[in-house]
């Protein structure tokens, strides 16, 4: 076999990942398509609550949106990421319809407030030299967006940060509704392009399962491009070890029993799986924050120095 080297197409990569968030060293790579999958009770929604309220805390995310048929009952669990009512949609077949649109209002409220930003900036341009000289059309548009008032400051966004919103969606407890069981829900195609949602404003979702692969569980579709797999304990360990073996993880089949039975010692603890890891030995976590590093991956650190 004889090789010839060309070298007149160089592949240049982005100095930053298309619809990505930057986050801490140590905090999992958003946007993300998160599956937290365990047995009824076994601290899901409490793990993704406190997880969400974090990343509001430290602005990674301005609104959370959530899609489920228990919210009254849980309501105590959402009030920690809080998540208010007017944001919470019923998981009916039409339920990604009616989230794809509060998403693209979301959008429109944020460059509309640019607009009008752009118009404040032209105002005080106009006000430094002769107000009264500028034609009616443009001295009624400054009435009609508050410019003329006296007490009129310069445009505020809603959130602290002045950037896009930054929007989570979880979804609980839709097992057996018809967002999971019908194809015409539209959930499948959101998930998978979850980043490009709204023209490229993005999301990250956040599905709460009771059986992650079993039938009636994910499709198969969605666990394809899933980020982060949060395993709380289950009752049959066949199933853990069934995603081990779809996951093509770089461990041995003892190494992930004892890294499941590690994490699951603890009550309401799961073990993360990290398939957009940030550094070859950081695939794996006891709960969020402590990391287990199998011996098979002792010594692989791809860090950045």
């Amino acid at each position: 076999m004889i090789r010839k080297s060309i070298n007149k197409f160089p592949t240049e990569l982005p100095k930053k990942g298309a619809f990505t968030i930057d986050t801490e060293d140590d905090f999992p790579r958003l946007h993300t398509l998160c599956v937290a999958s365990g047995r009824r009770g076994g601290g899901k929604s409490v793990s993704i609550a406190n997880f969400l309220k974090r990343c509001k805390d430290k602005h990674y995310y301005d609104k959370v949106y959530l899609i489920t048929p228990t919210y009254n009952s849980n309501k105590m669990i959402w009030d920690i990421c809080d998540i208010p009512p007017e944001d919470v949609i019923e998981p009916d077949v039409s339920a990604i319809k009616e989230l794809t649109k509060k998403i693209e209002a979301d959008k429109q409220e944020w460059e509309e407030f640019l607009e009008k930003k752009k118009k404040y900036e032209m105002f005080l341009r106009d006000k430094g030299t002769n107000l009264q000289a500028l034609n009616s059309k443009r001295l009624l548009m400054y009435y009609n967006l508050g410019f003329l008032e006296p007490e009129m400051n310069e445009p505020e966004w809603k959130y602290p940060i002045e950037q896009p919103p930054r929007i989570a969606v979880v979804i609980d407890d839709a097992m057996g509704t018809d967002l999971l069981a019908k194809r015409s829900s539209g959930l499948i195609n959101f998930c998978i392009k979850h980043r490009h949602i709204a023209d490229g404003l993005g999301c990250s979702v956040f599905m709460l399962v009771q059986s992650y692969k079993a039938q009636g569980g994910v499709n198969r579709a969605i666990r394809e491009n899933t980020t982060h797999l949060l395993l709380f304990k289950v009752n049959d360990f066949n199933q853990i070890k069934a995603i081990k073996e779809e996951s093509d993880l770089p461990v041995t089949e003892e190494e992930f029993e004892n890294m499941c039975s590690y994490a699951h010692a603890k009550p309401f603890n799961f073990l993360l799986l990290d398939f957009a890891y940030k550094c070859e030995t950081k695939r794996f976590r006891s709960g969020w924050d402590e990391y287990i590093i199998p011996p098979s991956l002792q010594g692989k650190c791809s860090c950045k120095k």
